[in-house]
């Protein structure tokens, strides 16, 4: 299996998605990467990394870097020699890559997911679709969470059924429940928009359970939660920040005085546990569905272990055969 790894374009680039790249075909013996970016960079960190499994690891040399500063549809049309335009032209071109994964600028990476690798045919837009840790021990697919801030109701439709298939192929759920986010579990809560959309996803061949409120987005009771980019974005960035807020709250309490901070060295094992769950680190990275091509986005901040997360969640969609799943349901629907 082959996998493309766009190397530039994030706050550690490119040392970290080498770091991942070498750790993630150290795990898997049966992948295959293909690394772009500034050819010289790569192999000098390589060498430093004495890496020598050159076989199963391909260099294609592209000097320049689409930045966050960049006009997403102008920096895919005219920074051709970028890392993430070769990325995304190996993978639409060579039948051998199954999709790609990359931590560049996120206007850029959709646009070019859109532009460069298409649409599977019925897909009236391509969703953002990251997996959020919930406090049962599972996961909840949150879809669209900003690709897409202005929405008809029949893309809702289509991302519920994007978002059913994604947890049925990766995470083995044989019927994901999914929920319409708004603003009350009433079936006529909501605006416009849900209002339109309730009826679409009752009529479809999965299990909707209605609306759900933000406020349940992580407590285990759904497996998929459909909304606009624009909603999508604002609750995930409330989880985020509401988490680092939480933290340093607890933190700030465990220190206020010397009995708080003996109680913290107590329960310092399991708070280290739960930490780890709601880092960004375990969430991996978030799928870009409804493309030809698998495409996953990674945190702008990733570490070495975040990009081989990365490209593990693209190998494990190839093995679940998503696109194939997604491509079927848009013929039913």
């Amino acid at each position: 299996m082959k996998i493309v790894l766009d190397c530039y374009g994030g706050d550690n680039s490119p040392l970290a998605m080498i770091q991942g790249a070498a750790d993630a075909l150290a795990e898997c013996p049966d992948l295959e990467l293909i690394l772009t970016g500034n050819e010289a960079e790569i192999k000098a960190e390589l060498a430093k990394l004495q890496f020598s499994d050159e076989k199963r690891l391909e260099i294609v040399h592209a000097p320049e870097v689409i930045t966050n500063d960049d006009v997403p549809t102008d920096a895919i049309r005219q920074k051709r020699e970028s890392s993430m335009v070769k990325a995304f032209e190996i993978a639409k071109e060579r039948q051998d890559v199954v999709g790609m994964v990359t931590v560049g600028s996120t206007g850029a990476a959709l646009t070019g997911g859109t532009l460069k690798l298409g649409r599977i045919r019925g897909i009236r837009r391509p969703a953002l679709a990251p997996v959020l840790p919930t406090v049962k021990g599972g996961w909840v697919c949150l879809i669209d969470c900003g690709a897409n801030v202005d929405c008809k109701p029949e893309f809702l439709e289509q991302f519920a059924l994007m978002g059913s298939s994604y947890m049925r192929a990766i995470y083995g759920m044989e019927n994901p429940r999914v929920a319409l986010v708004s603003n009350g579990v009433e079936d006529k809560k909501g605006n416009e928009l849900v209002h339109a959309a309730f009826p679409l996803l009752a009529a479809l061949p999965i299990n909707f359970v209605g609306n759900m409120e933000a406020r349940e987005a992580l407590s285990g009771e759904y497996d998929v939660l459909v909304c606009d980019g624009f909603v999508g974005n604002v609750l995930l960035k409330s989880v985020e920040g509401s988490i680092g807020a939480l933290m340093k709250l607890l933190k700030g309490a465990l220190k206020s005085n010397f009995r708080s901070k003996m109680g913290g060295l107590l329960i310092k094992p399991a708070l280290k546990k739960m930490m780890k769950s709601l880092g960004y680190g375990e969430w991996a990275a978030a799928a870009f569905l409804g493309c030809n091509k698998l495409l996953a986005k990674a945190h702008g901040n990733a570490d070495a272990k975040q990009i081989k997360i990365g490209l593990m969640q693209v190998k494990a969609m190839a093995e679940g055969q998503l696109t194939e799943r997604i491509t079927a349901e848009m013929e039913k629907l």
